[in-house]
């Protein structure tokens, strides 16, 4: 396992297929450094559910195709990201909802990261405005470098 790890949500993985997103290069970065062996990356098995949930919208939107959409899911399976059972996490991750004012779903992500000791880098903007300030362990994946990830 790599030296470096660190915790995404769904946002962060979206990004390798929704190319209108913002910070998609960046985004792409980390999933290079992924694949080379030089990052860890760690998720709850949320993950799971909210990648297949936003790829059923995007092509409702028209934003990819069906096809597309089903090579993105096998595409994610095989990157054999490591996944966390929620219920490790429920406890934390409802503390952490109500004390950020934040959706259980992206606490769960938080939970993860602290539990772990870990970076969380997410693509979700509104919720890095609303909680980098007072966790400083959420990172922006814009601002993603692999250099300046911790050891863990």
């Amino acid at each position: 396992m790599s030296a470096k790890q660190i915790i995404i949500d769904a946002s962060v993985a979206l990004k390798w297929r929704l190319r209108d997103e913002e910070a998609t290069s960046q985004a792409d970065a980390l999933l290079d450094d992924y694949l080379a062996g030089k990052l860890g990356l760690l998720t709850p098995t949320l993950f799971d559910y909210e990648i297949t949930n936003a790829l059923k919208v995007a092509v409702t939107k028209g934003r990819l195709t069906e096809n597309e959409a089903i090579t993105a899911l096998i595409d994610f399976q095989a990157f054999n990201i490591k996944l966390y059972n929620f219920q490790e996490l429920q406890t934390l991750t409802f503390r952490l909802a109500y004390q950020h004012q934040r959706s259980v779903y992206d606490s769960a992500y938080l939970a993860l990261a602290q539990l772990k000791g870990l970076w969380f880098y997410t693509g979700d903007k509104r919720l890095f405005n609303a909680v980098s300030q007072t966790l400083s362990w959420v990172k922006w994946v814009g601002d993603y470098q692999l250099e300046v990830i911790p050891a863990s």
